[in-house]
C-alpha cells in the first residue's frame, strides 16, 4: 500500500526517471484536463489508465477526484494516486460494463470522446490522439 506523501512522490519520480524517456504532462496540466473531463455535459463514465509503475492497465469510473492535496487524484477504486504517475490515460469511445445480478444482461455506454477531445484543445496544447478506440492523452513516453 502507498504512502500518500512526499515519500510516494519521490519514489514515483524515481520510476520515472529509469522508465520515461520523456515526460509530457505535469500535475497541473492533468489536473486542468481532468477538471475539464469531469464537467457532467460530457457524461464520461469510464478511463483505462496506465500507471508508470504498474503491470496492467486499470479501469478508472468518473468522475476522478480532485479534492485530494494537489499533487494528487483521488480515485473510487485505489484512493489518492500521484498525477504524475499517469504514463496514458484512455477514454474508450464504447464502454462495457457488467451488471452485478445475473439476471441483467451486461451493458455498453457510448461516450461522446469526440465532444471530449474538443474540450480538452480548448485548454491549449495537450498531448493527445483521437482514433477509432478512443481518446488518448498520453503523460510519459515509455
Amino acid at each position: 500500500m502507498a504512502v500518500h506523501g512526499r515519500v510516494e512522490l519521490e519514489r514515483v519520480g524515481r520510476v520515472i526517471r529509469d522508465r520515461a524517456r520523456a515526460s509530457l504532462m505535469s500535475d497541473t496540466k492533468w489536473r486542468k484536463l481532468i477538471s475539464a473531463l469531469s464537467a457532467p455535459e460530457l457524461q464520461l463514465k469510464q478511463c483505462v489508465v496506465k500507471f508508470i509503475d504498474a503491470r496492467d492497465e486499470k479501469v478508472l469510473h468518473l468522475p476522478l477526484l480532485l479534492s485530494a492535496p494537489r499533487p494528487w487524484l483521488d480515485t473510487f477504486e485505489f484512493g489518492p494516486v500521484p498525477l504524475r504517475s499517469i504514463a496514458w490515460m484512455l477514454f474508450p469511445r464504447i464502454v462495457k460494463y457488467e451488471r452485478g445480478n445475473g439476471h441483467v444482461p451486461k451493458g455498453e455506454f457510448l461516450q461522446n470522446v469526440d465532444a471530449a477531445a474538443v474540450a480538452v484543445n480548448a485548454l491549449g496544447k495537450y498531448p493527445i490522439a483521437l482514433s477509432e478506440q478512443g481518446l488518448l492523452i498520453t503523460g510519459h513516453v515509455v
